[in-house]
């Protein structure tokens, strides 16, 4: 008999590979000084009120992810259709990011970038480029093709439409 192969929906048990994964839990209430998330329950969220007591300060996975600029998803746009329509494109994609944010608030965009005719959006969770890439796709129309790195977390996401 040869070697398993790989599990390929994650892990069971044991330490994840994910850098940003938390293997521990914070003290309540413990509050992320850079986008305001409050560690509430076991998990981040957007709580909207002040914590009780003395709040812990911590950055949330997503504001790590921020300042260390490692996205976990890259959305690549490209195409004439782009250059004409740009705004809308950009619009489609920040709605994607702020409907997923309200109940997933870890997951946002982290950068939009465009050169040499293409548009890079970055994002702190792969679930969220293949969200945009697809509703892009779904009001566009073009070619999407999503990649899913084997063994690691980056998700890349191209979309093309010329005509």
């Amino acid at each position: 008999m040869g070697v398993p192969e790989k599990e390929k929906r994650g892990r069971l048990g044991g330490r994840s590979t994910n850098p940003y994964q938390e293997d521990k839990k914070y003290a309540e209430p413990t509050m992320c000084p850079r986008c305001g998330l409050q560690y509430h329950q076991g998990r981040w969220q957007s709580l909207h009120t002040e914590p009780e007591g003395k709040a812990q300060s911590s950055h949330c996975p997503a504001c790590r992810r921020e300042l260390d600029r490692y996205p976990d998803g890259v959305v690549r746009l490209r195409g004439a259709y782009l250059a004409r329509h740009r705004d809308e494109i950009l619009s489609i994609a920040r709605n994607q990011a702020s409907a997923a944010a309200e109940k997933r608030p870890l997951q946002r965009i982290m950068w939009i970038e465009a050169q040499d005719g293409e548009t890079e959006i970055a994002t702190t969770n792969g679930h969220l480029a293949v969200r945009i890439g697809r509703a892009i796709e779904q009001a566009c129309k073009g070619m999407l093709d999503v990649k899913h790195g084997q063994g690691a977390h980056l998700v890349r996401v191209y979309w093309e439409r010329n005509t």
